[in-house]
């Protein structure tokens, strides 16, 4: 056996082609090496190439569908606004719904010529639009008297609206798909790519519909926002009555609108109606309390105008009022303050920094209750007190406290604050419902003591909830800023400050008695100040958190009982009956 001759290794592999000067190497991908030099080329070719034909491929993907979702959406748009109404009889108004895509979603109840109620029901981009077209007025005027119709209008009102409702979605879907589907054949004229817009609209509705239906909040029925002229307005009146007493039932709410509608035209139609039977009976009665909040009138008389036509129209009881009801606080102002008796409901009032010692008595003088020096009194079934502003400064401006002037409210209502914790620990059965002031700048020692603060002075409405389960409602200004700098260049600027009040209604019985369970913002505006806006907040479930006391601090409160002391009542406390 001759011997094994060892083998030749094997040739080298042909060098690549010349690097070019300054070229990157291109990273190798792991090929094996049986690929060889020729294979690690071509696929690096590939690679080279790989992102400019993937970006070319998804737009020729992209691009067409692109194409088809906009003119799906110009013919869809142009079907939903040609879209039919559905008309029916809701009661005896006969109402057009209709429904369309809108970047301003909700419910929008039309009430020619007085105004528009508006709801925030849901949230997709869906709006639901109810036009009352005629209104039968006899029937209306027998609505609002008889109970059985009402019973007979809140078994059906539901089925009806429902009904209606879905006939408007019906005919605004099918007039979209159409207008996608004529689209899609003039700009396409191929059945594949006209039937490509027709898809994408149909699911855009379904998504749509199915957002709607996820967000829909049927309390939102009880909180509507109203718009219109204020002397035409006793739809709200009796909706604010009915919403507090039945806001848990969606169909008595939607009763009580019809109804609220339905009485709004028979009165303005001059047919007599009787208290709270244009409700049903189901006004505010003697389990609610309305108190009326004003500020900051500023010898303005179109401010006493609002309060005096709010009184009237919503069965106000009291009228709280947090100071600068005048501007400089002069004797020569004193003749204003005489259109306080003719409101004809007690009038509590705190001072403010626009108003002097001199104004209070002239206050008081007129039969208001004053609370200065943390004094309470029982109004309208409800314990207040109340500390007028501690700094008199007629030529300041209403804004926020800083520095020692904050200091100075906090030491206030910091003696406030002990002159309540003084009274609950005296009176545990008759506790401190609301707290009165001027200015809201530093208010922290009131905040967990009671669970209301009433305040005004910044010209500007706001709301707050404390963690600690105080509310504090800072009042606009009910004089539009009055005879004030502000006011007056505003006024000339043709922009004037609006006239800004509160509706305020408190529980009388049971667990609620002295609790806010809802408010009204009414804010009137324009030149001639003479629409309205009102926006209704129902206070339920977490709005209304139990009242968590501050830890213990030594009271610099005077003993309560002595003469003068915080926590006397103060002299011309009124009880109403």
């Amino acid at each position: 056996m001759s011997p094994s001759t060892p083998s030749s290794p094997p040739p080298p592999a042909s060098p690549g082609p010349p690097a070019q000067p300054g070229a990157v190497p291109r990273p190798r991908w792991g090929l094996p090496a049986a690929v060889g030099a020729r294979g690690r080329a071509v696929v690096g070719r590939v690679g080279a190439r790989r992102g400019p034909q993937v970006g070319l491929r998804v737009g020729r993907v992209l691009l067409p569908w692109v194409g088809v979702l906009l003119v799906a959406a110009a013919g869809a748009g142009l079907g939903f606004t040609l879209a039919p109404g559905t008309t029916t009889y809701v009661g005896p108004l006969q109402t057009e719904v209709r429904v369309h895509p809108s970047l301003r979603p909700g419910v929008q109840v039309d009430l020619p010529p007085v105004g528009e109620v508006s709801f925030d029901t849901h949230e997709a981009p869906v709006l639901v639009t109810a036009n009352i077209t005629s209104v039968d007025l006899d029937a209306a005027a027998r609505l609002v008297r008889s109970p059985q119709q009402l019973l007979a209008l809140e078994l059906t009102v539901t089925d009806t609206i429902r009904a209606a409702t879905v006939r408007a979605v019906l005919y605004s879907a099918g007039s979209g798909l159409a207008g996608a589907l004529v689209a899609g054949v003039v700009v396409y004229r191929a059945r594949r790519r006209a039937l490509q817009t027709v898809a994408s609209c149909l699911v855009v509705v379904l998504g749509t519909a199915g957002a709607t239906a996820a967000t829909f909040d049927p309390a939102a029925l009880s909180q509507p926002r109203f718009t219109g002229l204020l002397s035409r307005a006793p739809y709200v009146v009796s909706s604010a009555r009915s919403a507090v007493e039945r806001l848990e039932s969606y169909r008595s709410g939607l009763s009580d609108i019809v109804t609220s509608v339905s009485t709004l035209y028979a009165v303005s139609a001059n047919l007599p109606v009787l208290g709270d039977a244009q409700a049903g009976g189901t006004g505010l009665g003697e389990d609610v309390t309305t108190v009326l909040h004003v500020s900051d009138l500023h010898l303005n008389p179109l401010g006493f105008d609002l309060a005096d036509s709010l009184v009237k129209q919503f069965g106000v009881q009291a009228v709280v009022d947090t100071g600068d009801i005048t501007t400089w606080g002069s004797a020569a102002e004193s003749s204003y303050l005489g259109r306080i008796p003719g409101l004809g409901v007690p009038y509590v009032f705190v001072r403010g920094n626009h108003d002097s010692t001199q104004t209070q008595a002239a206050v008081a003088a007129e039969g208001a209750t004053v609370l200065d020096d943390g004094q309470t009194a029982e109004v309208a079934g409800l314990r207040f007190a109340g500390w007028g502003d501690p700094v008199f400064t007629p030529d300041g401006e209403g804004s926020e406290a800083t520095g020692g002037a904050r200091s100075v409210q906090e030491q206030s209502h910091q003696r406030l604050a002990d002159a309540v914790e003084a009274w609950d620990g005296a009176h545990p059965d008759d506790r401190v419902d609301v707290a009165l002031v001027h200015d809201p700048s530093g208010l922290e020692p009131l905040q967990g003591t009671v669970p209301l603060v009433l305040a005004g002075h910044l010209h500007k409405r706001r709301v707050t909830l404390d963690a600690s389960g105080t509310r504090t409602m800072v009042e606009g200004s009910t004089g539009g800023a009055g005879v004030t700098s502000a006011g007056l260049n505003r006024l000339a600027d043709g922009k004037p400050v609006p006239l800004e009040a509160t509706l305020l209604y408190f529980g009388t019985r049971g667990p609620d008695a002295g609790r806010l369970l809802a408010y009204d913002e009414v804010t009137v505006g324009g030149l001639g100040l003479a629409s309205v806006n009102l926006a209704r907040t129902v206070l339920t479930g977490d709005a209304q958190p139990a009242l968590v006391p501050p830890t213990a601090s030594p009271s610099s409160a005077s003993a309560p009982g002595s003469p003068g002391s915080p926590g006397v009542p103060a002299t011309g406390a009124s009880t109403s009956p």
